[in-house]
């Protein structure tokens, strides 16, 4: 059974922004019977393991996330939201199917791919086995490579493990694919990040204001910014940590 709790994490020890602040009101409002945590420095070990270590020391707090959300609900189970995440109504009918994911809209359409990214809303039981599997890619990999370029996004890596999976299509864009109901767009993501057009569905059950805490913007950055940055990677990868 899934535990009927919320997870969120921010790290960084500053102030929750009001968007933050509205999203987890609208958890509160749309799902009273849960429990709400916050995970912080105060109750995780951001040095765990060197991914989270190294991405905490360059402020990549995002990152940190990708790695704690995974602990979190291996340990714990419950429901995952990342604190841009708005609920719209009740989870109560995706959790009455079990283990869910959602998707978000990819950039170009790319066939059958799953875009599932797990802070649009992920929800299992402790000890699944697709999330022990994901966790146990993030303790074997740092997040600054010898070359000093930065780790890839949750996306990414969700995205390569599901692709090895057998996938059973239901109706209406609905799958089941390594123990989880996965949702399309509609439900949890209907705001296409790479457009901002707005797609508002009967379905939807949430929608994600993408406060992007994630993008680095490397490719808008002169030469000189990222070779910088990139130096700074590499004395957090081998001096600092």
């Amino acid at each position: 059974m899934i535990p009927r709790v919320i997870h969120y994490c921010w790290f960084g020890r500053k102030p929750l922004p009001k968007l933050a602040q509205w999203c987890i009101a609208s958890w509160r409002k749309r799902m009273p019977g849960c429990e709400i945590v916050r995970w912080d420095e105060d109750n995780f070990d951001v040095h765990s393991v060197p991914y989270t270590a190294e991405a905490y020391r360059l402020g990549l707090y995002a990152y940190v996330s990708d790695y704690a959300r995974l602990w979190i609900l291996h340990h714990h189970g419950g429901i995952y939201l990342d604190t841009d995440v708005e609920l719209l109504r009740p989870l109560d009918d995706m959790l009455e199917q079990g283990p869910f994911m959602g998707q978000e809209q990819p950039e170009r359409p790319d066939g059958d791919t799953l875009h599932c990214a797990l802070g649009l809303g992920v929800a299992c039981e402790p000890g699944h086995p697709f999330i022990a599997r994901l966790l146990d890619h993030y303790s074997h990999t740092h997040f600054v490579s010898w070359t000093g370029r930065l780790g890839d996004t949750i996306v990414d890596i969700t995205r390569r493990m599901l692709a090895s999976e057998p996938v059973e299509r239901l109706d209406d864009g609905i799958v089941r694919v390594a123990g989880f109901t996965v949702y399309p767009w509609p439900w949890l993501c209907p705001m296409n990040y790479f457009t901002g057009q707005m797609d508002i569905r009967p379905e939807a059950h949430a929608f994600h204001h993408y406060a992007a805490s994630w993008v680095i913007s490397r490719t808008q950055q002169p030469l000189h910014r990222r070779l910088s940055r990139r130096l700074k990677a590499l004395i957090v990868r081998f001096f600092l940590v």
